[in-house]
């Protein structure tokens, strides 16, 4: 391990084609975690965050895990959606896993995903539960929250935002806050306006035109893009150098189509730029002169505001979430609009064409935001602090012994009541406490063992009650004791038993005698002898 205690991350998407915007905050995550810990991430299936990963030296294996929905929705079935994780038949594979992998901590990411929480809490291993999305408002989510605040051991949340529900369920004393950051100097800004030029003369624009931009990895209808056409019809009818552009991969067609009709019927279909999303961002960002992020859910940071700002872009968004959270901090509250008010979006955007000074000196304080509160300098010391909170790592402590498979005697799962007697190399359950007492055993003998031991020994025949008038003699009340013969084959009940003492006491009578008449020989032998 090379001195570095051992991280197992779990993600719960691993796209084939294209990363989300979680997936790309959790290999940003990763990338710096592997500078303290030897990291190995976990993924639902082959793909693009695997195959970055592996690019970054950081090993990856596959391993399907079913995911909680109502988890993450605090919905009212969550407790038993969640409860009943340990019986479906990847729970198994999984505690396999976290054994032959052994890690010191796991890193579990996102609601949606507990039972790698679940599993490295049921033996013991330090969980860290990254959240990077806001829980549904819900009557449940007290509930929900007690979940996770359960199966972990500290709650990494990527705003204030999504902390919210922990904190309020009473777990502050164990969440961090660890914000993204942006690197400007890794996407090349020595060459953003060659690019600007060059991709403005490709998407059929000019450098005139005031070009807005909508960015999702992937567009589906919370991510608010026929909000987006809806603020933009009427700006581009009153002024006809308003441009836009939309970057991102259709997950939903028909609301794509939806969106893409209403556009023509506008008759504006030459006025919208449609890009797939690319790895390299400048290409997306630098021809843009603003940034709406009009998502209709709480976002739990979002990222394309910061990456906005970051190119030195004015940013309008919906204020959900950690959209709000970011552009409050960055003193830029006054272009936040009410989640839904595609107006409010209009009216904005409307300020920043008709105003270039405006926009010049609101992309440069976004900029400059950008680069002191999230750099990659804060995101580090955050991490140093939170890496303080958790327990010494397993692999730096004594080496424990491995736990005892019992080979016999009673024994009792340390989460269940069930007592078993091992015998034969099985586990035989007793199907009563009278079941125990009538196979002659006692309760103080029963040893307490971890659940995982048990696991470990296969089931044998239950150990039933015995029927009336059938009573197994109880055991070990001393070897030197000649046990009775059973019970019930004399219809007159104990008349065995007062024969058999009669019969015991006549011999002893016999053998007195026997003993008396030799002792009287041998003097009388003695007194001859001496004659």
């Amino acid at each position: 391990m090379g001195g570095k205690p051992k991280l197992l991350l779990f993600s719960h998407l691993s796209g084939v084609d294209v990363m989300t915007g979680a997936e790309k905050l959790f290999l940003l995550f990763i990338r710096e975690l592997a500078s303290h810990f030897d990291c190995k991430l976990v993924v639902p299936q082959e793909g693009v965050l695997a195959v970055q990963a592996r690019a970054a030296g950081i090993g990856t294996l596959a391993m399907e895990l079913p995911l909680s929905l109502a988890l993450f929705s605090a919905l009212p079935q969550v407790d038993a959606e969640v409860g009943a994780l340990p019986s479906h038949p990847a729970w198994e594979p999984l505690v396999f896993l976290l054994l032959r992998e052994s890690p010191d901590y796991v890193w579990t990411n996102t609601t949606v995903h507990p039972m790698p929480a679940m599993a490295a809490t049921s033996l013991g291993i330090p969980t860290i539960w990254s959240v990077m999305e806001t829980m549904r408002a819900t009557p449940n989510r007290p509930a929900a929250a007690a979940i996770v605040n359960l199966y972990s051991q500290l709650i990494v949340g990527i705003s204030d935002s999504v902390l919210e529900p922990y904190v309020e369920s009473g777990a502050a004393g164990k969440t961090a806050v660890l914000r993204p950051y942006v690197e400007p100097a890794a996407h090349a800004p020595e060459r953003w306006p060659e690019i600007r030029a060059r991709q403005r003369g490709r998407l059929g624009f000019r450098e005139e035109d005031f070009v807005t931009g909508f960015v999702a990895a992937t567009i589906y209808p919370n991510k608010g893009l026929l909000e987006f056409v809806h603020a933009m019809i009427p700006l581009m009818k009153q002024h006809p150098g308003v441009r836009a552009m939309i970057v991102g991969k259709s997950v939903d067609e028909p609301y794509v189509h939806t969106c893409r009709d209403l556009i023509w019927r506008q008759g504006l279909s030459s006025r919208f730029a449609w890009m797939e999303f690319r790895e390299r961002i400048e290409e997306i960002y630098a021809p843009m002169d603003a940034v709406v992020v009009p998502s209709l859910v709480p976002e739990g940071f979002g990222m394309t505001a910061l990456e906005g700002m970051m190119f030195g872009k004015p940013v309008v968004a919906f204020a959900a979430g950690g959209l709000r959270e970011i552009l409050e901090q960055a003193e830029a509250g006054a272009w936040l609009v009410p989640t839904g008010y595609a107006q409010g979006l209009t009216e904005r955007l409307h300020m920043l064409m008709s105003n270039p000074a405006l926009r010049q000196s609101l992309g440069a304080h976004n900029a400059s935001v950008a680069a002191e509160r999230f750099g990659v300098r804060q995101f580090r010391e955050a991490l140093g602090a939170w890496l303080r909170r958790l327990p010494p790592p397993a692999s730096l402590q004594p080496e424990a012994p491995p736990p005892e498979i019992p080979q016999h005697g009673l024994v009792r799962g340390a989460g269940s009541g069930a007592v078993y007697l091992i015998q034969h190399g099985r586990k035989r359950p007793f199907v009563s406490p009278k079941a125990l007492r009538d196979h002659g055993f006692r309760f103080e003998d029963v040893r307490n063992v971890p659940d995982l031991v048990l696991d470990f020994i296969p089931d044998g025949e239950p150990l039933l009650e015995a029927h009336a008038g059938r009573r197994r003699p109880r055991r070990g009340r001393g070897r030197g004791r000649r046990r009775l013969r059973k019970r019930g084959r004399s219809r007159i009940r104990g008349t065995r038993v007062r024969l058999s003492r009669r019969r015991g006491r006549s011999r002893r009578r016999v053998s007195a005698r026997s003993a008396g008449r030799k002792r009287r020989r041998s003097a009388s032998a003695r007194k001859r002898k001496g004659r």
